[in-house]
């Protein structure tokens, strides 16, 4: 199983989501949040951290304790399926400027409405959901 992490980051009502390059994705520049693989030794949170700043170059966040989900999937390889697991956190920031990787070819920040229209998959729209309950009840 592949594991990866990411993060669900808002900006005061906005969130913010990534649209991958055409190439890079089955689906035609599929938008979702910032996430990649768990590298050798390193921890959920620091990965999920290390691939904000990698693919958004945003570092200046606050990580919400107690918000932790997960999603899992199958991807295919050639002719192999491989099962993936993508853990969730969810991070604030006050930046708005967003410097995209090689990646990603566009990125928006949106209210939660707005978001779960964009958003690409139902299970990144599930995630959306639990964050956007989770921020609600922080009275953020």
């Amino acid at each position: 199983m592949e594991k990866s992490c990411g993060v669900v980051l808002f900006n005061s009502d906005k969130f913010l989501l990534l649209q991958h390059n055409n190439e890079d994705s089955g689906v035609d520049g599929h938008w979702d949040f910032p996430k990649g693989h768990v590298e050798s030794g390193e921890e959920e949170i620091d990965t999920a951290l290390r691939e904000l700043k990698e693919e958004t170059n945003i570092e200046n966040v606050n990580i919400i304790p107690s918000f932790k989900q997960f999603i899992n999937y199958k991807i295919d390889k050639g002719t192999l399926s491989v099962s993936k697991k993508v853990i969730f956190f969810l991070a604030e920031t006050k930046v708005w400027d967003v410097s995209l990787s090689s990646e990603h070819q566009n990125f928006i920040w949106l209210n939660f409405e707005e978001a779960i229209e964009r958003l690409t998959y139902d299970n990144a729209k599930n995630i959306l959901k639990e964050a956007h309950i989770f921020t609600s009840k922080m009275n953020v």
